[in-house]
């Protein structure tokens, strides 16, 4: 009988042979426009906007790029609700008080679950509801299921962290051709590559969302 294959349970409970990928390169300064779920077909569509990478590979400013789910297992969202107490900076500490202070409040926080139906009517690209994404994480089982992690502000103003678990993944773009994570991947890090290059008085593309 073959050795059975350790499966993502969720994000705190990795395998330890689970390969984890940052998403940086990809889907920082992209948006989620709308995500679109289906209990009873067990998917999950999350379509992405990415300007800067439309405009720097000349593909059509209106396309998106549709990330896929199947065999969905579980979606949470969650935020950190700040510590209700008094804080302020006193006036003439050194920078590195500073910091010291800010990240002691900050640890006083306290992350709260959310409901995910609220998440999904509150994204609108009409009325320019979206989750702009900071960053994001993938960790893929060696039985293929995949945990993704996305974090982002709701809105431009309020912190959400999303936790996706499902047994495959795939990644198109808006017109149908298959492009995979590992193309989103080459993607993102062409354009940064130009940038930095731009950034350091070389030739580059276009400077970033943000």
């Amino acid at each position: 009988m073959a050795e059975e294959q350790p499966a993502i349970l969720d994000w705190l409970n990795l395998p330890p042979i689970a390969q984890q990928t940052s998403l940086w390169a990809g889907l920082h300064d992209a948006q989620i426009v709308t995500i679109q779920s289906n209990p009873l077909d067990r998917t999950l569509t999350l379509h992405l906007e990415s300007d800067h990478l439309l405009e720097f590979h000349n593909l059509p400013l209106d396309m998106q790029f549709l990330l896929r789910l199947d065999g969905v297992q579980s979606v949470r969202v969650f935020h950190f609700a700040g510590w209700p107490g008094e804080f302020s900076v006193p006036v003439g500490v050194s920078p590195e008080e500073q910091s010291r202070l800010i990240a002691d409040y900050q640890s006083k926080s306290r992350e709260e679950s959310l409901d995910w139906t609220d998440l999904e009517n509150a994204l609108t690209s009409e009325c320019n509801q979206v989750l702009d994404i900071a960053d994001a994480h993938l960790a893929i089982a060696p039985d293929n299921s995949v945990a993704l992690r996305i974090n982002g502000l709701l809105n431009y103003t309020e912190s959400r962290e999303l936790f996706l678990r499902a047994e495959r993944i795939a990644l198109t773009r808006g017109d149908g051709q298959d492009l995979g994570i590992d193309g989103l991947q080459k993607m993102g890090q062409a354009y940064w590559d130009a940038f930095e290059q731009r950034k350091n008085g070389g030739p580059g593309g276009a400077s970033p969302a943000t």
